[in-house]
């Protein structure tokens, strides 16, 4: 008998904390400072006819004061 409320409790406390780092995880938080001016990219050829050019970004990495902008180059994709 014990042994099954321990057991209800454990779960209960395991379904309360997934429950809560989902919705911590979900949380919005706003970057305060704009990414840098976009890179001027030169785009190489097409390497076959129904590539499609995608441009370049700026990304935001990491957490509100830890991170920082990394840039994801241009890239040709399969259309």
């Amino acid at each position: 008998m014990k042994k099954n409320i321990k057991l209800k409790r454990l779960f209960g406390f395991w379904g309360i904390a997934i429950c809560l780092a989902g919705f911590i995880s979900g949380c919005t938080y706003y970057i305060k400072e704009p990414p840098p001016p976009v890179r001027v990219e030169v785009r190489p050829a097409r390497p076959y006819s129904r590539a499609v050019w995608i441009p370049g970004r700026w990304k935001w990495r990491g957490r509100r004061r830890r991170g920082r902008y990394i840039w994801i180059p241009g890239h040709w994709r399969r259309r």
